[in-house]
Order: C-alpha cells, then structure tokens, then sequence
C-alpha cells in the first residue's frame, strides 16, 4: 500500500478514470466514490444520476467516456 492507504491497482483505475473525456470535476465525483470504468459500462444512466446525485443528461455523458474506453479495451 501506498502512504495514503492506496494500493497500484487504485492508482491505475483512478489514471483511467483521468483519460474519461469529461470535466475534471466529474472525474474526482467518480474517483472519490471509487467507480471503476468495468462499473461505469455496467451502469444505466439512471442508477449513475442516482447514485450520484447528478442530472442524467451528465450521467450519460459520464457513460457515453466510459463506454468509448471500454470499447478500446475489449479491441
């Protein structure tokens, strides 16, 4: 574990939360409650806005991002 309690594989999820193409408010939204792009893809845009307690119009543009990067992955 790291200084903060941390460990690499929070590291790495939290740099591919960083390359999302979304503002960088909504990235820190997404790491502090420790979403995962695997989560992200799983997720309807209802129960992200809901959990979250943002709009849907952003929770779908918060899964359209991580979608496109699971779309790399799976390729």
């Amino acid at each position: 574990m790291g200084l903060n309690g941390s460990t690499n594989n929070d590291n790495n999820n939290n740099s591919r939360i960083n390359k999302l193409d979304i503002p960088d408010g909504l990235k820190e939204i997404l790491i502090n409650h420790q979403f995962t792009i695997e989560k992200l893809c799983k997720l309807s845009a209802e129960d992200l806005s809901m959990a979250l307690g943002i709009d849907n119009s952003v929770a779908r543009l918060i899964l359209d991002a991580a979608k496109k990067v699971c779309d790399e992955v799976e390729h």
